[in-house]
């Protein structure tokens, strides 16, 4: 039985979609990420043999603006399931979604083995969670442990602030013939729509894949570029051509390694 926390986010909500269409049976948790009875129960109860963890506070602007809740939320909810885990104490895969931002800028594409400088808080309470996780994994074989570093992605269920739905509404609500400001229009990120990231989800818990791996298309994409493949007409751009850029895309041969390995 697969187990899912944070079902009701975006990434969750797809995933429980595609379980269901594949008539593959699951479990959601719906109680509090914090509690580790209640994670306990949960586990004990419909004898969940992997979990796939996406319970997390993830916009770095809601992150910097609520520290206290994202760092419990995102790290001591994390330790609460190592513990029910290990009170669980049977064979069992887990799938932790972490992120590109535990990663330092580069212009090169990253690798799973690069330089880690979380670049803002939520980047830091994702690399503080993976290394409790990996902590655990190496005192305790039960657990099949993989952690997807996801990168950028998209969907129309999306909330500001997130990139995708903050531009949506300045299409819907500026004058688009007027100079349209874009901060970090030469920045580059690594675009995947939500429903492909969650494909690779199911497909690295199908082969109960291990270890860190690159979540993304391997194909870099400046913001500017990324917004005139979206926006609904030609837009007129005000950038600040020496405004500083950073730059967050994937190699992905891990990951292709793991997906065609058939």
């Amino acid at each position: 039985m697969i187990g899912i926390t944070g079902y009701k986010g975006v990434l969750g909500a797809i995933i429980c979609k595609m379980l269901s269409d594949k008539n593959e049976m699951f479990s959601v948790f719906e109680g509090d990420i914090r509690d580790f009875d209640s994670l306990y129960n949960w586990l004990h109860f419909n004898n969940i043999d992997y979990v796939i963890h996406l319970a997390s506070k993830v916009a770095v602007t809601d992150v910097e603006n609520n520290l206290d809740e994202a760092y419990d939320v995102n790290v001591n909810g994390t330790i609460a399931l190592i513990k029910a885990i290990k009170k669980y104490n049977r064979p069992i895969g887990l799938f932790y979604a972490s992120s590109s931002h535990v990663y330092a800028s580069s212009e090169n594409l990253i690798k799973e083995t690069d330089a880690i400088l979380p670049q803002n808080s939520y980047g830091l309470t994702k690399y503080v969670s993976e290394l409790l996780l990996q902590d655990f994994s190496k005192s305790n074989s039960f657990l099949n442990l993989c952690i997807g570093r996801i990168f950028s992605f998209y969907h129309d269920t999306q909330k500001p602030p997130f990139l995708y739905p903050n531009l949506k509404k300045r299409f819907e609500t500026e004058d688009l013939n007027a100079p349209f400001v874009l901060y970090g229009a030469n920045s580059t990120r690594d675009f995947l729509p939500a429903e492909e990231v969650c494909s690779i989800i199911i497909k690295i818990v199908d082969k109960r894949a291990k270890g860190v791996v690159n979540i993304a298309s391997g194909k870099p994409i400046k913001i500017i570029d990324f917004v005139k493949k979206i926006a609904p007409v030609n837009l007129n751009f005000k950038i600040n051509s020496e405004e500083k850029t950073n730059h967050l895309n994937a190699d992905i041969t891990l990951l292709n390694s793991i997906i065609e390995n058939e």
